[in-house]
């Protein structure tokens, strides 16, 4: 019976741990989770600067476009004086059919002045791509106090104009629109993920216990296992500086689906300021680094899409990359390929991409906990720290980076301290230790002392030849450091110079275009020569912009606020000239109008060049469009040297024509709008910032630099000791609680502490040069973000605990003083830490989602 009861104690233990751990699951979710079910998504149709009294029994209207769905509209309203009482109707109109959508009836009393006052409809309103609705707001008061409906000053860009009692109002009613609510959708994502990592932990509780999981097969699982949950309740672009990972590895997919393509066209060296990824890759939701319980539906309803692009397709976006170095974007380059070749859509190539650098790292990891002669507990815990596992199941190339480092740290240890010191080591071992280290040495230079560390190995571990085995190894280090980190070495070392270029008034005679006072038919009706000549003889970007407009719109005198948005696309390069014109001609609206040769050249070509080039050489350009229409016409329009003279005076590249016919300007104006928030959260340098703390400046003000450092640690410091284990994840913006982390330090120690009477570890010279590599790493680390402060700041710029995560066991095993020996047994301190980080684990997996949910 006792026998019995030893063989079934590890199961009966893993039940016991996985009822107590789902138990708590439950609980929270009772707490914490499922009074968040109501959550909403919501947008600012237009905001409130301005108010508009609604008297008793007048309506206030506005129509508008959206093609979400509407389940609930928040109206801003001021209160001129008292709190008026009585009934607000809101009704919610087709603004095509007149047909009655939605009403709601909400009473004043509770009205908050100044912030939006939401109104549920009833029935919530599904949505339809570019239907457009008419809300009515009227009052009925049963006190002589009056409410202001707010609205925007002016009529907001793209918007249309509001209206009280059918008079018109200078504005666009201040609208909020509530389009999503999560529902049991979180409660299903939550109690999945905290159940799974119940299991996870009681998996280990079982395999510790029963012993029938050799450690580094367990830490396989469960490093894998966790990764896949940091996975999705961190998903892709929350990891730091994802994005710009991400923008590397689908580029270099992109360059290789380039080179097997048949397309003449190749891609080349892409700067890294330019990123490509397939048509079709894109998605706000996914791309928002700011992960919400929205991001969590979005990654996975998506998670299983396909797509019709060819494999080869591609498109360029103004993101940034990290670097020009590809060497640890292999792997998730090779993982989003694939999604290329087998025509998956944009999450699953972003699952595949992250799944790639997970497994990677797992297997690395593991082979580390398998190698090393000693200080298994240390590789254990290193590989299952919350920052590990976070950048471990990302894009980031810390991830192959941190398992290059942690397996060419065990065996390196194998190598010089392990126990058989005189004996070579096989084939295939030595073949690990230098492919290790040749690929962590060009991944990032700040770790080059650790690849350098080969030199402590005896020579009889290297075999025959083993000196030159040593120098052909290190030259090959420098050689790809020096060769793939080229860019950097150079950002580092200079200043780019900046080119400036002028932007001069020309007329029609500067582009070699002759002017002509012909009038045909099809121009704009009620012509107005007087405007003509000002918008045709001047060139400037706006002046085109106005042309548009006049020839091909018939709009006299367009807002001024479209005017400039469409400016400023234009000289940010967000729009070509080429484009842009075709949205207007090529539109939905105007594309069946130029059937006519005259009325083509005299509206396309007057917006395009202010004149109608073609007037007394019709033989040279008629036939192009009797034979392609309007399409070819506007190509070979293009194609003139005098256009591309014309538009190189403003600055501006003519462009080529956009594949989409007709092309609408309300979704090339989204376009813009997506690209500009994009290069918003982009970094660039002012001029304060491009003096930094250079050697020579640090050499002149020693003050200041040692006054940085202290502010550093003072204001910075528990930033620092968050971001070494993880208390800080995705951009530093999800935060653990301090006991998490005073935990996970405490597992690091307990880690490090050595066996009494071991007879395994580092010892003599060797052992020196490991701690000496170790420091100067990490002071290479620091040295690097130094370089990169700007002498105005406060503190380091940059500088993070994750950081120091490559080097870490090592510092552990060799820099610790060896008389802090207090662990009798290795086996049992090693069942102890890996139960310990399991049960840990699943309390931070939990932490993780309820400040994600708190958001």
């Amino acid at each position: 019976m006792k026998q019995q009861w030893k063989n079934h104690k590890p199961l009966l233990a893993a039940l016991a741990t996985l009822v107590v751990l789902l138990a708590g699951v439950v609980l929270i979710w009772l707490a914490q989770v499922r009074p968040n079910v109501g959550k909403g998504r919501s947008e600012i149709i237009t905001d409130f600067l301005r108010a508009e009294l609604i008297h008793d029994g007048e309506t206030a209207e506005q129509v508008f476009t959206y093609d979400k769905d509407i389940l609930t509209i928040g109206l801003e309203f001021y209160l001129p004086g008292a709190q008026p009482s009585g009934e607000l109707d809101v009704v919610l109109y087709d603004a095509d059919t007149g047909e009655e959508l939605a009403r709601s009836v909400g009473t004043m009393d509770y009205i908050v002045p100044d912030q939006y006052t939401t109104l549920g409809l009833d029935p919530a309103v599904t949505g339809q791509e570019g239907r457009r609705y008419r809300l009515t707001v009227t009052p009925h008061y049963t006190t002589d106090a009056i409410l202001a409906v707010g609205h925007s000053d002016g009529v907001a860009l793209w918007k249309e104009q509001m209206s009280v009692a059918d008079r018109a109002v200078d504005g666009t009613m201040a609208m909020q629109i509530t389009y999503q609510r999560i529902g049991g959708y979180l409660t299903r994502f939550f109690l999945v993920v905290g159940g799974f990592a119940a299991l996870l932990a009681a998996f280990a509780v079982w395999a510790v216990l029963s012993k029938k999981l050799a450690l580094y097969r367990l830490v396989f699982v469960l490093v894998l296992g966790l990764g896949l949950l940091y996975s999705f309740v961190l998903p892709p672009y929350a990891a730091p500086d994802e994005k710009y990972h991400i923008n590397q590895s689908f580029t270099l997919a992109c360059r290789w689906a380039n080179d097997l393509s048949r397309d003449e066209w190749r891609m080349g060296k892409v700067p890294t300021t330019t990123s490509f990824r397939r048509v079709g890759d894109e998605d706000a939701d996914l791309q928002d680094e700011n992960t919400t319980v929205f991001t969590w539906e979005e990654f996975t309803s998506e998670l299983f899409t396909t797509t019709d692009q060819p494999f080869d397709s591609h498109q360029e976006y103004n993101e940034l990359q990290t670097d020009q170095n590809p060497l640890l974007y292999v792997v998730s380059a090779a993982a989003v390929f694939l999604a290329y070749v087998l025509h998956l859509g944009f999450a699953p190539a972003l699952f595949l991409g992250r799944l790639a650098n997970l497994l990677l790292f797992a297997a690395l990891a593991a082979l580390a906990v398998k190698v090393a002669p000693f200080g298994k507990r240390v590789f254990t815990v290193a590989a299952l720290l919350p920052m590990t596992l976070h950048l471990a199941a990302s894009f980031s190339r810390d991830a192959p980076l941190l398992g290059l480092c942690f397996a060419f740290t065990a065996l390196l240890l194998d190598a010089a301290f392990g126990p058989e010191k005189q004996k070579a080591l096989s084939p295939a071992r030595l073949a690990l230790l230098l492919g290790c280290g040749v690929l962590l040495a060009p991944g990032k230079l700040v770790y080059l002392p650790l690849a350098a560390l080969l030199l402590v190995v005896p020579a009889a571990r290297l075999g025959r030849h083993a000196k030159a085995k040593k120098c052909g190894y290190l030259a090959v280090c420098l050689a790809l450091a020096l060769l793939l980190n080229t860019g950097l070495l150079a950002d580092t070392l200079h200043s780019g110079a900046g080119a400036q270029t002028e932007t001069a008034e020309t007329t029609a005679e500067a582009a070699n275009i002759e002017d002509t006072d012909r009038t045909p038919k099809g121009r704009p009706e009620e012509r107005d020569a007087d405007y003509e000549v000002e918008i045709c003889t001047v060139n400037t970007t706006e002046n085109f912009l106005r042309r548009l407009y006049y020839f091909i719109d018939n709009t006299r005198d367009p807002a001024q606020s479209e005017l400039d948005f469409w400016v400023q696309a234009l000289n940010d390069g967000d729009v070509t000239p080429a484009v842009l014109e075709q949205s207007f001609f090529l539109s939905p609206e105007h594309i069946n109008e130029y059937n006519d040769i005259s009325d083509f050249y005299w509206n396309v070509c007057s917006a395009l060049l202010g004149t109608n080039v073609s007037y007394g050489n019709e033989d040279a350009f008629y036939p192009y469009f009797e034979q392609g229409g309007p399409v070819l016409a506007y190509k070979q329009l293009l194609g003139l040297d005098g256009t591309q003279t014309y538009f190189a005076e403003l600055g501006l590249e003519v462009g080529s024509m956009d594949d989409r016919i007709p092309l609408d300007r309300t979704e090339l104006a989204k376009e813009v709008e997506a690209a500009r928030a994009t290069r918003s959260t982009q970094s660039t340098a002012d001029e304060a910032d491009k003096t930094t703390y250079t050697p020579g400046y640090i050499l002149r003000h020693p003050v200041a630099t040692v006054m940085l450092f202290v502010r550093s640690a003072v204001e910075n410091g528990d930033h620092y000791i968050r971001t070494l284990v993880g208390g800080s994840l995705s951009y530093y913006t999800v935060d653990l609680a301090w006991g998490w982390v005073v935990v996970l330090y405490l597992l690091l120690a307990y880690a490090a502490l050595p066996v009494q009477g071991a007879a395994l570890a580092p010892c003599g010279k060797a052992r020196g040069w490991c701690c000496a590599a170790t420091v100067v790493s990490c002071l290479l680390a620091v040295a690097g973000c130094l370089l990169w402060t700007p002498t105005h700041y406060e503190t380091l710029y940059g500088l993070q605990g994750r950081y120091f995560l490559p080097v870490l066991p090592l510092l552990l095993l060799t820099c610790l003083p060896r008389r802090l020996a207090a662990v009798p047994d290795e086996d049992t301190a090693q069942s102890h830490l890996t139960l310990a980080l399991a049960l840990v684990q699943a309390g931070v997996v939990v932490n993780i989602m309820l400040a994600v949910i708190a958001r």
